[in-house]
């Protein structure tokens, strides 16, 4: 029953905070919130660390189970959802145009990314894939204040060329039974010549998701665009939509043509990870920095699922968890920014410091935490994919670690511009409140907590994969 309300609680009380006033809209929301961040947390201490599952009939004639689970592949998103959602309901400004809409739609993306995570049933996996897609989009042309329109439109545009295929091909497994008689990842068996052919289409859509270079057209766009606390949910969990349908589609339904594209994976992602790292040291935009930044460090992910060892995979799976963390982190600090109206050019910046000490002590452990500063969530996340990729991609291997001193050079650069040296040309602007610091210390700490207790959620991870590699 604790599987349903983590996703029933944040998408019904969505729908009731489209009818609400503007003024209590956001603390509801917020309160919402925190509740399915409770139900999460209990969840996981009374599933830990071999889960619990849940699946009734819903539409058997169609292969389709209401089957939900937490188990080790999921576990650290279905607890990192609500949270992230949590503290982007919290930064977002009062007086931000029809209020109760803008939380109710994070609410409704906050409850469908749940859904998707805890999905253990194929047809239920797209549809809360698909789902996910009506709040982001009526986020994103409803409140960007640049360019709405045509940047909804080229989300949608993208999306659609990587879902689609992938509608049909679930169509294929169901109406041809070449899976077997249900869509339950559990019980669904492909003849390991016809697995590619059906993958093919699923790759194509978790790639787009992710994204991963040359299939990022969307990114830059959206991440400039759109309202930074929307970003935040986006960068940190939309974004995982893709790496974890690849993690656990992947390794369940499609093992051997999984292993089949493992080494163009490789090679895709590691050029992935090379583009972003130089694009964001070339970008003179604080939002596209972060951006190109998120395209690398996904890349860093997908990498260690190339890889088919325990350790890729493990560390991939912390690495979700971990970029969440500290690239939700960063643009909750450009949600800060954005409130006190500074520039998105970081030329026009230097010496932030002198007038938001707060705001630089906690902007630079969360720059530390993206780059993998040890004792910090991405350290051990990343230790694992290289320690795991290096048997099979030792040359690769050695290409992705170099990729780790271009993010210190990117990143520490950002952090310069903005807060360090002479002033440049803004409205000096007031250091955080309270309520800000906040919301800024939580990401931290709990990328302090992944950094020095990298076990504690390791080790569901790899019960896990023991089982399907």
């Amino acid at each position: 029953m604790l599987l349903n309300l983590v996703l029933a609680v944040p998408i019904f009380s969505g729908l009731a905070a489209y009818l609400m006033r503007q003024s209590g809209a956001k603390s509801f929301a917020a309160l919402i919130a925190s509740v399915q961040t409770l139900l999460a947390i209990y969840l996981g201490f009374t599933g830990y660390p071999q889960g619990v599952s849940y699946s009734v009939e819903w539409l058997p004639q169609f292969g389709l189970y209401w089957s939900l689970g937490l188990d080790g592949a999921n576990f650290l998103l279905v607890l990192l959802t609500p949270v992230i959602t949590w503290l982007a309901i919290l930064a977002t400004p009062d007086d931000t145009p029809k209020l109760a809409s803008y939380v109710a739609s994070l609410l409704l993306l906050d409850g469908f990314l749940s859904g998707l995570f805890l999905s253990q049933n194929l047809g239920l996996f797209y549809i809360f894939f698909e789902a996910m897609l009506l709040p982001a989009l009526v986020l994103i042309a409803g409140w960007s204040k640049v360019d709405a329109g045509k940047t909804a439109l080229k989300f949608l545009i993208y999306t659609m060329v990587g879902s689609l295929p992938m509608l049909l091909a679930v169509l294929v497994l169901f109406f041809t039974g070449v899976g077997g008689e249900s869509l339950e990842f559990s019980q669904m068996t492909l003849d390991p010549d016809k697995q590619i052919f059906l993958f093919y289409p699923f790759l194509l859509a978790f790639l787009v998701k992710m994204p991963i270079f040359p299939l990022h057209g969307w990114l830059p766009t959206l991440y400039k665009n759109a309202p930074p606390t929307v970003t935040a949910v986006i960068a940190a969990l939309m974004s995982k939509a893709g790496t974890y349908g690849l993690f656990k589609v992947g390794l369940v339904v499609f093992p051997d043509a999984f292993s089949e594209v493992s080494s163009s994976l490789a090679v895709l992602a590691v050029a992935s990870i090379i583009y972003g790292a130089l694009t964001a040291l070339g970008s003179d935009s604080v939002r596209e920095v972060l951006a190109y930044s998120s395209l690398s460090h996904i890349a860093m992910i997908a990498f260690g699922m190339a890889s088919l060892t325990i350790n890729g995979n493990a560390g991939a799976s912390l690495q979700m968890a971990a970029h969440a963390v500290a690239t939700g982190g960063l643009f909750l600090v450009v949600a800060v920014m954005d409130r006190r109206h500074l520039p998105d050019q970081l030329r026009r910046f230097g010496g932030l410091s002198k007038h938001c000490p707060r705001l630089a002590v906690l902007a630079l452990f969360l720059t530390l935490a993206s780059l993998g500063q040890p004792g910090l969530g991405s350290f051990p996340a990343e230790l694992f994919i290289l320690t795991g990729t290096w048997g099979r991609f030792s040359v690769l291997t050695v290409v992705a670690a170099s990729a780790i001193v271009l993010a210190a050079a990117y990143l520490l650069r950002w952090y310069q511009k903005l807060f360090t040296g002479p002033e440049g040309t803004y409205r000096k602007p007031d250091d955080l409140d309270s309520l800000e610091s906040f919301l800024l210390s939580v990401p931290i700490a709990l990328s302090l907590v992944m950094g020095f207790f990298p076990s504690w959620f390791m080790v569901p991870v790899r019960l896990w994969l023991e089982g399907k590699l």
